[in-house]
């Protein structure tokens, strides 16, 4: 029995949301924008999809954009679009410059990359975001006045999609199903 097929990407990939994240410093801080948006696009067209959240990085992020050159990559959180096995990460190159655009990769492979893997919103989930204003695209300076505040020594890093919005907890209580 063969692997199921990935998911479509080349339509998605002509977005300026896509396209902004093919660059590190597009890609920094917009993981679960840009995976919100991709799996909705994904549903548009039929193609079930969700959205997982990976915790801890086991990979270097010296090269990466922002804060996280700064940052024990074990306390990073990270999104990416789950869809029929396969977990698509259109903002990987926000860790290392050098990552596929789009890194597609099996959802079980993730397990080697990432301290946890889970579900976010499964593809049955009507609600992607707990609210709006986390499907909006990061303000194009945010990755330099991260990266200032972390060289800084700071331990909290504003960002106006997330300061004042509900929280960030998963609107899915269904377990991820492999």
């Amino acid at each position: 029995m063969s692997a199921p097929a990935p998911p479509p990407l080349e339509g998605f990939a002509a977005t300026a949301a896509a396209r902004a994240c093919a660059a590190p410093a597009g890609a920094y801080a917009n993981c679960l924008a840009v995976s919100a948006r991709y799996a909705e696009w994904l549903r548009d067209r039929g193609v079930p999809a969700g959205l997982l959240v990976l915790r801890g990085r086991r990979r270097p992020t010296g090269a990466g954009a922002g804060r996280w050159p700064f940052r024990d990559p074990a306390g990073i959180f990270h999104w990416t679009v789950a869809v029929d096995g396969w977990s698509v990460d259109w903002t990987a190159r926000q860790f290392d410059p050098h990552e596929p655009w789009p890194r597609v990769d099996p959802i079980a492979a993730l397990d080697d990359a990432w301290d946890e893997v889970a579900s976010w919103a499964c593809e049955r989930c009507p609600e992607l975001l707990a609210d709006p204003r986390h499907g909006e695209l990061a303000p194009p300076d945010l990755h330099a006045d991260h990266r200032r505040r972390a060289r800084a020594g700071a331990d909290r890093f504003p960002d106006p999609r997330h300061d004042g919005t509900a929280p960030l907890v998963a609107p899915c209580t269904c377990a991820y199903q492999s």
